[in-house]
């Protein structure tokens, strides 16, 4: 154990290596209920890691550096849901010794129908700062990710199937097919439901993606089996971005009755 006499002896960057070997993991305490799965809070990070900061005499300086704010799509209760990017520079100062390390950059996004949007942007960046700066395990294994079959689902979606024979119509030459796929819509149906958005609340979202939105009368089903591959792709890759972080998802819409919703919801 470093003595408070060898603390003003040693650099910032063994300070912040031992407080790396103190921290341990952090457990998952948050629960999305939403898409049913566990996340690592804010909270719990900065609750664990202050202690040990403050002991070592170590201080963290943020600033936001730039932030930006676009709407995504309007509620059924007319409200806009916006999603707000922001870039936070932290700066590591050490107390004893006045060391100081090259400013990291890190951005979050956070989205909400009211003003928090910011302020959710800022604790993403910020937690994600502290668990990559330290090593931080949150008990995941990426090759043990029961969700990769889906992943990878979306990735081929999102290209598109590949024509083995040239002469079939809505195929361009090498073989790849020019016209959107049915695996593209089924694949956009399950995204717009993962997103927490209906089919009302995600043609905005499209429109914005393509510059175009369904006709009056024309289906959401329909008027996707009219765009080319690539169209259908940039909508697939949107909606698989649209989960923000984990601890700072937005605010639930104010939404028709969970009926009305389900009856309403299939792409296809």
């Amino acid at each position: 154990m470093v003595t408070k006499t060898d603390e003003t002896k040693i650099g910032l960057v063994t300070k912040l290596a031992i407080i790396m070997g103190e921290l341990g993991n952090v457990p998952k305490e948050g629960f999305n209920k939403a898409q049913n799965y566990k996340f690592v809070r804010e909270t719990d990070v900065v609750a664990k890691l202050v202690p040990l900061l403050a002991a070592h005499h170590i201080f963290l300086h943020q600033t936001v550096t730039s932030h930006d704010r676009v709407p995504l799509y309007q509620t059924q209760s007319g409200m806009t849901m916006w999603i707000t990017t922001v870039t936070v520079e932290g700066t590591w100062y050490d107390g004893d010794t006045g060391e100081t390390l090259p400013a990291a950059t890190f951005v979050g996004t956070g989205a909400d129908t009211g003003d928090k949007g910011a302020f959710k942007a800022m604790t993403g960046a910020e937690k994600y700062m502290l668990m990559k700066t330290f090593l931080i395990s949150t008990g995941d294994d990426p090759e043990a990710d029961e969700k990769v079959d889906k992943t990878a689902a979306a990735a081929a979606a999102a290209t598109g199937p590949l024509i083995k024979r040239g002469n079939v119509e809505g195929a361009e030459r090498g073989g790849k097919s020019t016209n959107v796929t049915e695996a593209q819509v089924r694949e956009m149906s399950r995204l717009t439901k993962a997103a927490g958005l209906t089919v009302k609340t995600v043609i905005p979202v499209i429109a914005s993606v393509l510059g175009r939105a369904p006709e009056n009368g024309q289906s959401v089903h329909d008027f996707l089996l009219t765009l080319s591959s690539e169209d259908g792709g940039k909508v697939v890759s949107v909606l698989s971005d649209f989960k923000v972080a984990e601890d700072v998802i937005p605010d639930p819409p104010e939404e028709a009755s969970q009926t009305t919703e389900q009856e309403d919801f299939s792409l296809v």
